[in-house]
């Protein structure tokens, strides 16, 4: 019922602006594109002859985009903060985002908005808008699928890509847990409209040389806490430097730590701006790691959870430690 009143709200409203997270990913990416390509083609369909009637949205973002974008043409849809402006916002929408700090300073324009929707797949989720939706499933991307019956639009390619863009992106590619049959019915719809799903995730999950170049100093380097099986990096600025290592190109370490045979839990750790660490944790079937990421003020799903913390590294270590510690005693 809550994602039939968003519809309706959508219906209703002229101006929507919708908004993502910063550090963006394909799940935050593709939702938000494939929630405007669906609002797209309802303009057309129902005011290709009363212009005046059509919705004006627009997608906003207080970052920049990923590098893996620059394969998508829709990348030019997305305008940044803060030189994006619109007065009388009807409705805020954000996207794939826990709480409100993760829009950055897009949560500003909520002072020019009549109404926010929270459309999110995270257990963590603080449900700070008027209206929230949040579905423990596998993405962003697979709630917003089904916009498509809501709003009675056919399922078409463009579309399509951008959905398996996310669905892909936060399943890794189908090798997640939070993978459920639903997921595989709606991913076997989106390739029936012939998307290359082979090129997207080639895009998305490909190697770059300096993705290579981390991957050899992580596998040389990690530590693990045997008796936690807990497996942990920390790549500094100075490190990254040296690497030559892009923003994007640290995306999927904590998963490449949680493959490592004999290890429950992981965690990526990486300076970010104005002297904070953005810590990246995973877990199989022992560890709740949202918990220790709402510790930090983060937080995700039992077993995939992140946050940004202004605490040293070695005292984050050894808090997640501590943390992890305390789980074990429990089980």
């Amino acid at each position: 019922m809550e994602l039939k009143r968003i519809a309706d709200e959508i219906k209703e409203a002229q101006n929507i602006v919708l908004t993502i997270h910063v550090n963006s990913d394909g799940d935050c990416i593709g939702a938000a594109l494939a929630l405007m390509l669906i609002l797209d083609r309802y303009n057309k369909k129902n005011f290709s002859d009363k212009i005046y009637k059509m919705k004006n949205v627009r997608l906003v973002l207080d970052d920049k985009l990923p590098k893996f974008m620059e394969h998508f043409k829709e990348r030019a849809l997305v305008e940044y903060y803060p030189n994006f402006q619109m007065e009388n916002i009807d409705l805020l929408i954000a996207i794939d985002s826990a709480n409100i700090e993760r829009i950055g300073n897009a949560a500003e324009l909520r002072k020019n908005a009549k109404k926010m929707i929270n459309i999110d797949h995270h257990i963590s989720n603080t449900k700070y808008a008027d209206i929230n939706y949040v579905e423990n499933v596998s993405s962003t991307s697979e709630i917003i699928y089904r916009f498509l019956d809501l709003f009675d639009i056919e399922l078409d390619k463009e579309i399509a890509s951008f959905l398996y863009l996310g669905i892909i992106n936060d399943t890794g590619n189908f090798t997640h847990s939070n993978v459920t049959p639903e997921t595989f019915l709606i991913s076997s719809e989106l390739i029936k409209t012939g998307i290359d799903n082979s090129e997207i995730t080639d895009v998305l999950f490909g190697v770059t040389l300096g993705k290579a170049r981390l991957l050899g100093e992580v596998y040389r380097n990690f530590e693990i806490d045997k008796e936690l099986k807990f497996a942990y990096y920390y790549l500094s600025d100075k490190k990254a430097e040296e690497l030559k290592i892009g923003r994007d190109e640290t995306d999927g370490m904590s998963e490449t730590l949680l493959d490592l045979v004999g290890i429950e839990a992981s965690l990526f750790l990486k300076d970010e701006k104005e002297e904070k660490v953005k810590g990246s944790l995973r877990s199989k079937s022992s560890y709740d790691v949202n918990e220790i990421g709402m510790s930090f003020g983060g937080g995700g799903h039992k077993k995939a959870a992140g946050f940004n913390t202004a605490e040293n590294p070695e005292k984050v270590i050894g808090k997640v430690k501590e943390e992890l510690k305390k789980q074990l005693t429990k089980q």
